[in-house]
């Protein structure tokens, strides 16, 4: 082949090549979300999905799967409207799992966050989801924390803050070797890895055998032992223990610089959790969190016509 037939595939391919990658760089970065909820936490459901869309940047594509329990026909045509050219909603119905749900004993109040359990059995097509609870708030594109690599592992999340006061509870767990216990109110889930190992199976026998569960987060702790990606504090920040504890408590318990000014911490993270006191109770009372929060409950008020 002459030399210059040469230079001119060469050329083709350099350009070629550019190009696909100037495709990728600029093609929809895609998320897949789920929320669970019944019709009682539907409102709080479209405020974490109403702050999840402002925080959103321009090229990222929000796919959001919410597992519905007892959704009358307007509470689906109500979370539906929140769907746009680059957020799309689909609706999944509760099943009832086989559960003995008196092992939950004087937990029981967290029998509806038990269908986290089956995540992966309601989006078969799905090989990656990231789990919001209800109570959150997202104050940053979510498509760098969906992007952790999750190759061999079940999960990514953060350490909890309030188990901390249970280290007996979490003493008398098998975590597979792993030094902390997660909470599950945001989590990273590699689906295809779940169903895979059959990791549903072993949270239902671990249910079903054990008195006094703390709702799922105990089962999937200890069902997806060592097979956790540890997550920065910014992407699960409870406000609740942000308040309780100075900066150099913290940043020994989750082994990374936490600021020294609580209103920093709350600026600077991904998604809020208020996994404690929640914002729309009376009781509520935090100067800062509360305003912030009622500001999405507002616009979910005034654009869907709902009721908090």
């Amino acid at each position: 082949m002459p030399k210059t037939a040469k230079y001119v595939l060469l050329f083709a391919a350099v350009l070629l090549a550019s190009a696909v990658c100037i495709v990728l760089m600029f093609r929809p970065r895609a998320v897949n979300i789920v929320y669970m909820a019944d019709a009682r936490y539907l409102p709080y459901v479209m405020v974490s999905l109403e702050s999840a869309i402002a925080s959103k940047n321009k090229g990222t594509q929000y796919h959001v799967h919410i597992i519905a329990k007892d959704f009358a026909p307007e509470d689906t045509a109500k979370i539906r409207k929140m769907a746009q050219d680059d957020v799309t909603i689909e609706l999944y119905p509760a099943r009832e799992p086989k559960l003995d749900y008196a092992r939950l004993g004087r937990f029981s109040s967290f029998k509806i966050s038990l269908q986290k359990l089956f995540i992966a059995d309601y989006l078969l097509s799905l090989g990656k989801v990231l789990y919001l609870d209800a109570d959150t708030l997202v104050q940053a594109d979510l498509s760098e924390v969906y992007e952790t690599d999750l190759r061999g592992k079940y999960a990514a999340a953060v350490k909890d803050g309030l188990m901390y006061q249970f280290p007996e509870h979490v003493a008398g767990m098998d975590l597979g070797g792993r030094e902390f216990y997660f909470n599950s109110g945001v989590m990273l889930l590699n689906l295809a890895q779940i169903r895979k190992d059959d990791i549903m199976r072993r949270a239902v026998i671990y249910f079903n055998t054990h008195n006094e569960v703390f709702g799922d987060q105990d089962v999937l702790n200890v069902a997806f032992g060592s097979k956790v990606v540890p997550l920065s504090y910014r992407y699960n920040c409870n406000s609740t223990f942000f308040e309780e504890k100075d900066a150099a408590f913290l940043s020994k318990f989750f082994n990374e610089t936490v600021p020294q000014n609580p209103r920093e911490v709350y600026d600077s993270a991904a998604i809020l959790h208020f996994a404690g006191h929640k914002p729309w109770t009376p009781w509520f009372s935090h100067s800062y969190l509360k305003p912030l929060w009622y500001r999405y409950a507002a616009q979910v008020a005034e654009k869907y016509q709902m009721t908090f």
